[in-house]
């Protein structure tokens, strides 16, 4: 009894913190992550069962990118950079914000699927979390029971064995042996899901967190990322762009995500290393005039 006790007391506290990451941060980084019990009206499929190597396989070859290009590396890498939107946008952002420390590990996890699509990330057991108090937003009740963490260095260690070591990692190792995808253009797949959220993550978080967590995750060829040297390090590139009207600078990857081997062969993203300067500069203003 006293064990459901202590579960409901984080439950209800980490869905307080909920509440207010929802009027606090954008719908990117809260629509990707489930803390409840998911709804009927939503496919469940755990993280394990999702990556076991025929269902992945045919997961691969029935998309729409494996259909136009009959190129499995395509259409692995498309589900990875899914995959990388999915998973990282929501754990970083509890971290950074609010000293959340989720467990992202693979046997703690599940996806919502919605149309047959990823839709979020919920976690099977929000105990296994563990709290860096001086980030919260609120005080922590009296009677919380969960685990604490007392420097951001054992913040940064707990979240990122969880999400690096314990899941993209994992996954990155198994879609390189099913298809023979670069590893490097998976981690390059991470790095374009996460390392522009921090100028966004700047507007609700304090500059010093922001800082903290960015250099680790980006800045630091070995860090608390990954045992070894850091997968994330070192895999973009900013390029100066001299265009009245547009920002002075743009962060382009260093790896492709093979987007452009789609046919007709004729798309590139906006950051994709292959865009010459010119070509770059007249797609972001053609997403601006979108936006407009």
């Amino acid at each position: 009894m006293l064990k459901q006790t202590n579960s409901d007391s984080i439950s209800n506290f980490f869905e307080d913190i909920f509440i207010i990451a929802k009027e606090k941060l954008n719908t990117l980084y809260t629509d990707c992550l489930i803390l409840n019990t998911p709804t009927q009206e939503y496919e469940v499929i755990s993280l394990i069962e999702y990556l076991e190597y025929e269902k992945l396989l045919s997961l691969f070859k029935a998309t729409s990118f494996y259909q136009s290009s009959q190129d499995i590396r395509v259409a692995a890498s498309i589900c990875n950079k899914i995959y990388s939107w999915t998973t990282l946008p929501g754990v970083l952002a509890l971290m950074t914000w609010a000293g959340i420390g989720l467990d992202a590990s693979i046997d703690n996890v599940s996806f919502v699927l919605e149309n047959g699509e990823l839709k979020a990330l919920h976690f099977h057991d929000l105990s296994r979390s563990v709290i860096y108090p001086q980030r919260l937003p609120i005080a922590l009740p009296p009677n919380y029971s969960g685990k604490l963490v007392n420097s951001v260095e054992e913040l940064h260690k707990f979240v990122f064995t969880g999400l690096f070591q314990n899941n993209i990692n994992t996954v990155i190792d198994i879609i390189h042996s099913l298809t023979k995808l670069s590893k490097k253009t998976m981690w390059g797949n991470a790095v374009n899901a996460s390392e522009g959220l921090y100028q966004d993550f700047s507007k609700c978080a304090s500059p010093e967190a922001v800082k903290a967590d960015y250099s680790v995750l980006f800045e630091q060829a070995y860090s608390l990322v990954m045992p070894g040297r850091n997968p994330l390090y070192n895999l973009v590139r900013t390029e100066e762009i001299n265009e009245p009207g547009l920002p002075d600078k743009y962060t382009v990857r260093v790896t492709c995500c093979l987007y452009y081997l789609i046919p007709p062969h004729d798309e590139k993203c906006t950051n994709c290393p292959l865009l010459k300067p010119c070509e770059r500069i007249a797609q972001i203003k053609q997403e601006m005039t979108e936006v407009e």
